[in-house]
């Protein structure tokens, strides 16, 4: 049931659960609770078709909603869980991040010309496929906190060791031009930060856990 820990982590939720439920039936109640709130994102993404100018952008992030439910579904125990308000709690606000980008009205400038946001949209559905890519490769070793499972080298990491996190920002960026606001603008440097912040922390934990990623990541750009 116990399994090894970092004493100088104060924040542990998951150690702390772990002196009263078993490590195996944490890690399904874990994933069962994730595929849940995955299955009403999807099924309100779905009904949002009719709302999306651009279909292929509705396609690509209904597919992202579709891998993020593949891989918790599939994904096998980490071998170094996360621990830490660091590795736990900033990661998890870096998700959000972006869904609050949204709660912007759209500039008019770019509202007022078709072509204008055609260009801002079919640039989000370029950058999300990217997003997709890296997801669909990485799947049983996902996770949005910073964990390690199985080392992935394959599809876009030959080129960039952090895919999913590239191709956030760079919707995300999209997101700000279409609904750009000094809040937002705030909000996306913010969202950039911890993105590179998880990366850092990621490869750390990454090299510790698997001594070959060293050789791995002086063959691939960083992000």
């Amino acid at each position: 049931m116990a399994s090894s820990r970092n004493p100088t982590s104060g924040f542990d939720p998951f150690g702390w659960l772990e002196k009263w439920i078993p490590t195996r039936y944490l890690h399904r109640l874990i994933q069962v609770g994730f595929i849940a709130i995955l299955v009403v994102f999807l099924v309100h993404r779905i009904g949002q078709y009719k709302d999306f100018l651009v279909k292929p952008l509705w396609v690509v992030e209904t597919l992202i909603f579709v891998a993020f439910l593949l891989s918790y579904a599939i994904r096998i125990d980490p071998l170094e869980r996360s621990r830490g308000f660091r590795e736990i709690v900033v990661p998890l606000i870096g998700a959000a991040l972006p869904f609050v980008l949204l709660l912007k009205p759209p500039n008019q400038w770019i509202a007022s010309s078709i072509y204008r946001l055609n260009a801002v949209l079919y640039w989000m559905t370029a950058a999300s496929s990217l997003t997709l890519w890296g997801l669909w490769t990485l799947r049983r070793s996902f996770s949005i906190t910073v964990e390690a499972r199985a080392l992935v080298t394959g599809g876009p990491y030959r080129w960039v060791r952090h895919p999913i996190y590239l191709g956030e920002m760079l919707t995300a960026g999209g997101i700000l031009v279409w609904r750009f606001s000094p809040e937002n603008l705030v909000i996306f440097i913010i969202f950039v930060l911890v993105q590179i912040l998880r990366a850092r922390w990621e490869e750390g934990k990454l090299t510790k856990t698997f001594p070959e990623y060293k050789d791995f990541a002086a063959q691939s750009k960083w992000i």
